[in-house]
């Protein structure tokens, strides 16, 4: 009996460690599996990239509406390489350029006859890429056969009827919004270069563009810096809508904060994107050494082209840029309806660097 006994608390400490491995084996594995698990949620996090999203949602058509909108401010987690990306900004397709990565662009506004599209876009003339329509009017059913899976945008598409519309042909899209602000214009432009790297993995390539941006800029900056009289007059002419005059804390700020120009008059901080309406009495009284000039009338939806030569006239000729010939016209598709990304950015600041470059003191 007692041999009996032995041998049944021999076979019960037995089943006791048994059990005991079987627990520890089960926890150990429980612990591997979790740990793998959040390794794998680690490397996925990679995959994405994180944009702030911040912008006004205006309730009318965009750049023109004085009436104030809703303000979003989110974070967009957006998957790494998006294959097809419907670009409305088109200063930021100039980045995918920029970036060799246009292949990803599926879409962008090309409007009417491709017009809307500067010199430097000019490859997206091709059919390989689809015109999604206007730059304020979006052309929706083109969206739902292309479904993509990334959609750009700018103050010109952010309004309410166009964000519901965008949602609701294309349901799976993120958006997001990349529009440069011109009281930090450069500064988003190479963050948002930047931001295009990591999303398609050129962040080195994205660092080096910047860096070539800065240093331009900081060359201009010196010229500038070295004139006898920097005062300048950004003028825009919109054809029958006459001339107006961007100054300092106005869309085109960049040109004093950036460049050091100095504005030969003050600018009227509560008119629109479009400027202060001026007369050729106030550009005699202002009297500039320079005059930047952009035809905006050019290149806006039925407007009307101006010359440079209506500037000057028994008026204006008193104004040390008329006398010295140091009136210089803008690209209005690089400074107004392509502006805000790399390549465009790159071609204003030669624009500016060839306007110093030619500047004839008295």
């Amino acid at each position: 009996m007692k041999l009996r006994s032995l041998y049944m608390m021999l076979a019960m400490a037995l089943v006791l460690v048994l059990g005991a491995c079987g627990d520890a084996g089960e926890e150990s594995a429980a612990s591997e599996g979790s740990e793998t698990d959040e390794g794998a949620e680690s490397e996925g996090s990679t995959d994405t990239v994180t944009f702030d999203n911040t912008f006004q949602v205006s309730p009318g058509d965009g750049e023109d509406s004085s009436a104030e909108g809703e303000e979003v401010s989110e974070t967009v987690e957006v998957t790494k390489n998006p294959e097809k990306v419907a670009i409305f900004d088109l200063g930021v397709a100039s980045t995918f350029q920029a970036l060799d990565v246009q292949e990803n662009i599926a879409g962008l506004p090309k409007g009417e006859g491709d017009t809307s599209l500067s010199d430097e876009l000019s490859e997206f003339d091709s059919d390989e890429y689809a015109n999604l329509g206007g730059l304020k009017s979006p052309d929706f059913e083109e969206m739902a056969r292309m479904q993509p899976d990334l959609i750009l945008i700018s103050g010109r598409q952010a309004t309410e009827n166009n964000l519901t519309e965008f949602e609701r042909v294309a349901p799976d899209a993120e958006i997001v919004y990349v529009g440069a602000d011109s009281a930090a214009y450069f500064e988003d432009i190479a963050e948002m270069t930047k931001k295009i790297g990591e999303l398609y993995e050129k962040e080195e390539e994205a660092d080096q563009l910047v860096e070539d941006m800065e240093t331009r800029i900081d060359d201009v900056n010196a010229k500038v810096a070295e004139l006898e009289d920097d005062s300048i007059l950004y003028l825009q002419t919109n054809g029958e809508r006459g001339v107006s005059f961007h100054g300092q804390g106005g869309r085109f700020s960049y040109l004093y904060d950036t460049f050091g120009f100095s504005s030969a008059d003050e600018y009227d901080e509560e008119t629109d994107n479009h400027g202060s309406q001026v007369n050729y009495e106030f550009i005699a009284n202002a009297d500039p050494a320079i005059m930047f000039v952009m035809d905006r009338g050019a290149v806006a939806g039925g407007g009307e082209s101006t010359p440079v030569d209506t500037l000057i006239n028994s008026t204006t000729e008193s104004a040390s840029a008329v006398q010295n010939e140091n009136i210089f016209e803008l690209d209005p598709y690089v400074w107004y309806l392509n502006a805000g990304g790399y390549d465009t950015a790159m071609a204003q600041i030669e624009e500016v660097e060839e306007a110093v470059d030619n500047f004839t003191a008295e």
